[in-house]
Parts: C-alpha cells; sequence; structure tokens
C-alpha cells in the first residue's frame, strides 16, 4: 500500500498519524502526575460465543455454560465490582451493552446511582461492527444502544467504544453525528489526542495503551496477576516523574466480577492510592479536561 493510499485507509485524515504531548500537559486535573482510568465492560451477547469447543457432532449448539458466564456478570459481577469501587471511593466508566440496558436494567440505573459513568459498546457484543456491510446499519446499531441506555439510565450518553474494539471506516464519522465526547476505539498512545472529523471533535481516551484488560491476567493466576498489574503501574509511575502518564486497566463484569478477580482489582487500587501524585478519573474527566486546555491553549 502506497503511503498516500494508507492516510485514508488508516484514517489518519482523522486522527493524527503522530500523536504528540502538547507543552500545555504538565499535569492531569487537580495537579496530578498519574491518571489512572478504570473501564468496567458490562456486555451481552445475543448468542454467546463459546468459552470451550461444544462436543463433537452436537445436535443442540446453543451454549449454555457460555449463557451462563455472562448471566453470572450481569446479575452478580458488575455489583461486586460496583462495591469494590464503593469501598475505595473510586469513580469509573461502565462501558454498556444496548441489550444489558433491556435485559438487566436495574444494574444500568444502579451504575448511574452509584455515580459512575455510562457509556455505550453497540448494541449486541455478537455482532462486532465489521459485520455491517453498510454505514446505515452500524449508525442504526449505535442509536439503538443508545436509546436503551438513556431509557434506562436517564441521562445523556457522550462515549463510546465498539466491540472488540474494531472500528470500521465509518466509526468515527458515526461518532461525530450523533455527538459523542469521547471513543476507546484506538490502543496508540501514551496519551489522550483530539480526532478532527470534519471539523467535530472527539477525544480518543485510549484503551490498555498501556497498560491491561483483566483477560490478560486471568491466566497468569490471581497472585502473579496482581504481580503483574503492579510492575506495569510501577514502570509508569516511574516515569510519570519525567512527565504525565495514564494507566488503563479494563475489567469484564463477567470475568472481573468473581469473588478473585474482584479481590485483585481491590488490592490494585489501594496499591495505587498509596502512591503521591495518583487519581482515578472516569473516562469523560479526561476527555473533558482534553477538550478543555486544547481549545484554550
Amino acid at each position: 500500500m502506497a503511503f498516500p493510499d494508507c492516510v485514508k485507509a488508516y484514517q489518519w485524515n482523522y486522527r493524527p498519524q503522530n500523536p504528540r504531548r502538547p507543552e500545555w500537559f504538565t499535569a492531569w486535573p487537580g495537579g496530578a502526575r498519574m491518571a489512572v482510568m478504570l473501564i468496567l465492560l458490562h456486555e451481552w451477547e445475543s448468542v454467546p460465543a463459546p468459552r470451550r469447543p461444544m462436543p463433537k457432532d452436537a445436535h443442540h449448539t446453543f451454549d449454555y455454560l457460555a449463557l451462563g458466564a455472562r448471566e453470572y456478570g450481569a446479575r452478580f459481577g458488575v455489583r461486586r465490582l460496583l462495591d469494590a469501587l464503593d469501598r475505595r471511593d473510586v469513580k469509573a466508566t461502565v462501558i454498556t451493552s444496548g441489550l444489558v440496558a433491556e435485559l438487566f436494567s436495574e444494574s444500568v440505573r444502579e451504575v448511574k446511582a452509584r455515580g459512575h459513568e455510562l457509556a455505550t459498546h453497540g448494541w449486541d457484543q455478537s455482532m462486532h461492527p465489521p459485520v455491517f456491510k453498510t454505514k446505515d446499519d452500524e449508525r442504526n446499531s449505535v442509536v439503538k444502544s443508545i436509546a436503551a441506555l438513556e431509557k434506562a439510565a436517564g441521562q445523556r450518553i457522550v462515549g463510546y467504544m465498539s466491540q472488540g474494539p474494531r472500528p470500521t471506516p465509518n466509526t468515527l464519522e458515526i461518532c461525530a453525528e450523533l455527538g459523542f465526547v469521547w471513543t476507546a476505539d484506538y490502543s496508540d498512545s501514551d496519551v489522550p489526542y483530539l480526532i478532527d472529523v470534519n471539523g467535530k471533535k472527539i477525544v480518543s481516551v485510549g484503551y490498555v495503551m498501556p497498560n491491561y484488560t483483566d483477560n490478560d491476567l486471568v491466566p497468569l493466576g490471581l497472585d502473579a496477576g496482581l504481580r503483574q498489574l503492579q510492575q506495569a503501574f510501577d514502570a509508569s509511575y516511574e516515569e510519570s516523574q519525567r512527565h504525565p502518564m495514564k494507566f488503563c486497566y479494563v475489567c469484564h463484569v463477567h470475568v472481573s466480577g468473581r469473588p478473585g478477580m474482584s479481590k485483585l482489582l481491590d488490592h490494585f487500587i489501594e496499591y495505587a492510592q498509596r502512591h503521591d501524585g495518583v487519581r482515578f478519573y472516569p473516562c469523560i474527566d479526561i476527555a473533558n479536561f482534553w477538550l478543555e486546555r486544547a481549545e484554550n491553549k
């Protein structure tokens, strides 16, 4: 692929090819040197993906084992994680499927009641954006999700992350048209950056760059997973003495909502809070800070 073709294919016509630390960026809101973003993924698959292969020559192929994992997250896991956040007085962003708002609306209302940010994760975790053949199909799925979440929570939804995250060439334009303030679709930068879609500004808050999702840590076991998270935090914290850093940890409610993994999250928050200059922010706080400073530079 020749360079001119890369620009559009990579969407560098909207996203900066080389995001840089602005000169004005000397601290996070409140003077923090290290911003920690906790993202909870409250997902629902209409057709749950098998967690392990179905029996050979199975006549019935719907996987109730996989369904049970999602049910557990929506029924118990999300509340256990919200309890862990409450104990540490930390606010997070809960990126939620529209189907969750339809099937488990009380959990969406509880997220709002406990003071966390709600964002949309599309309608159905079984349908990632690349399967949509038209821009209208993809847009309609996002609009449907927004409507369900706003009905359940009674608040406007301004943040988006596609399932995967796997955006399409149409996703940024859809986000701009729908008035989203931020996207977490990109894992490509140590710092947030502005995306300009035909004059409309969206902040890329970043997804696990740096650091991890719980799916990265589960294979390590609880003790080793916590050490991995702490050591990665230490590396970013050391660098934050030279310039502000961010650290993102993503928890799926059906994974981290189990007792052991929720305790890992609790231990990590307690560890991070012992460090000077560290603050936790939901994605909207990062996005608003970046928009305001960039526009007033």
